[in-house]
């Protein structure tokens, strides 16, 4: 249509389209009435059009959008207003800012009545279907998904609180991750975090434990296998981890000890986010997100020709590495509280709690805590099946150092001179390290709460080498 078969219209037509909309209202640049529609003036109560020319919106529909869309040349929909007729009915309104030239020259509100309430019925059902599909989401989220969130992470030092902004970070990716560690780091509950964090939370967390399965039953476990595909296998086949990961996550632990057989194949799988069953013959599609998990350094492993390097860079592109007990042993006191409320809901137990001087012992022991976490807890564990319900002091717990010959013995601790002394230093180590991290590290007010000169407090974290937390 050009523009002569528009000039050829009659303004009549125009005013005709206008009264069949259910109602209609032109403002000027400032948002003033200039025209209204028959239907809008009765739905209003029979308001007419000469009694509120040139009068502001605003005045007669305080609720009204028009104001911020001659301000900001942005169009509104479905805004809800109330009419001012005896009937008040719910409307909804659409507003549009009429432009010339890129300026604002007037404004136009179009108000629609009829099956506003069956449309308002129709928004509130589908709130409420959203509302139980979120409900039944959690619920499947709980019985398929991560067991343990990043609150189960304990601890409160600066590399727990690094690791805990990598995870956090990890997540937001679908990209694969590589959690390194030593044994009993707690790299599983990492790998729970990160999936509960992700926008797959919802979706099954499969995981696998690659030197818990005989190696020659490995491919049937990740890719699953058709019926007849060996001897022995189940009749209509079965599927395996990759399948069963579908949309959520895969969680390889001990990734290092996967055979290289198996590598090949399982690089193309994430290459090709698709797999084959043992005795198939056709591809199956899958997207899974790779979470893998490594007690030993796969660099070393790829250097040595044991671990693939074109898989350990398919894996290595998020790395997320957990720092060992003995590099933060300030965490002790909280894992071991944490540990204890845990240990005594499983063993049936009430053992009230742990002495500071216990807690302070453990901190300060010159000992590498090989086993890390899993150490630690069965350490508490050993002490709470000696105390009898009693609250746990350092005589439940030094006879399993003792054996390991890191500290002197039990017998005769009031009496040996030294180990007042040591008992002393690691009392003040430890007061130390608590009063910097509720002070952020901040020397000069960690100075202040200690009753001691900032000079002095330097020579302290020299002297007990904390500056190597």
């Amino acid at each position: 249509m050009t523009n002569s078969d528009f000039e050829d219209i009659n303004l009549d037509v125009f005013k005709l389209i206008i009264e069949h909309l259910d109602g209609v209202v032109i403002t000027d640049s400032k948002g003033r009435y200039l025209y209204v529609n028959d239907k809008w003036s009765k739905m209003m109560g029979n308001i007419k059009l000469r009694d509120i020319k040139g009068k502001p919106v605003r005045d007669f529909i305080p609720d009204t959008k028009i104001d911020y869309v001659l301000k900001t040349k942005k169009s509104v929909t479905g805004h809800v207003i109330i009419t001012k007729g005896p009937s008040k009915i719910k409307a909804f309104s659409t507003y549009l800012p009429i432009m010339k030239d890129g300026k604002v020259v007037a404004g136009f509100i179009h108000v629609i009545f009829k099956g506003m309430e069956e449309a308002i019925d129709f928004s509130f059902k589908v709130n409420s279907m959203a509302s139980r599909i979120e409900y039944y989401q959690e619920e499947l989220r709980k019985i398929r998904g991560a067991d343990y969130t990043i609150d189960n992470i304990i601890g409160d030092s600066v590399k727990i609180k690094n690791m805990k902004k990598l995870i956090v970070n990890a997540a937001r990716s679908n990209s694969s991750v590589l959690i390194e560690g030593e044994t009993g780091t707690g790299k599983e509950l990492v790998a729970h975090a990160i999936h509960d964090l992700s926008n797959r939370y919802s979706q099954p967390f499969i995981k696998v434990n690659c030197a818990a399965i005989p190696s020659e039953l490995l491919e049937s476990e990740f890719f699953g296998y058709e019926e007849g595909a060996f001897t022995g296998a189940k009749k209509g086949g079965k599927e395996g981890r990759f399948e069963m990961a579908n949309g959520g996550s895969l969680f390889f632990d001990e990734i290092n000890q996967m055979p290289l057989s198996l590598q090949p194949k399982l690089l193309r799988a994430l290459q090709e986010r698709e797999i084959e069953r043992v005795g198939g013959g056709k591809s199956i599609p899958v997207d899974v997100r790779i979470i893998a998990a490594s007690n030993a350094n796969l660099d070393k492993l790829v250097a040595k020709n044991k671990f693939r390097m074109d898989l350990f860079y398919r894996l290595n592109v998020l790395k997320i590495t957990i720092p060992p007990l003995r590099k933060r042993k300030e965490d002790i006191p909280l894992i071991m509280d944490n540990l204890l409320d845990k240990l005594n809901f499983q063993l049936g137990m009430s053992v009230i709690g742990i002495s500071d001087e216990a807690k302070t012992r453990l901190m300060g022991l010159e000992y590498n805590w090989p086993g890390n976490i899993r150490e630690l807890q069965n350490v508490l564990e050993r002490a709470m099946n000696k105390s009898w319900g009693e609250s746990l002091s350092w005589s439940h717990f030094c006879d399993y150092f003792e054996k390991k010959k890191t500290v002197k013995s039990c017998k005769g601790q009031k009496k040996n001179k030294l180990l007042l002394k040591d008992i002393k230093e690691d009392l003040e180590k430890e007061t130390i390290i608590k009063v910097l991290r509720d002070c952020n590290q901040n020397k000069t007010r960690a100075a202040k709460t200690l009753g001691i000169s900032r000079t002095l407090l330097y020579k302290k974290i020299k002297k007990y080498e904390l500056d190597k937390l």
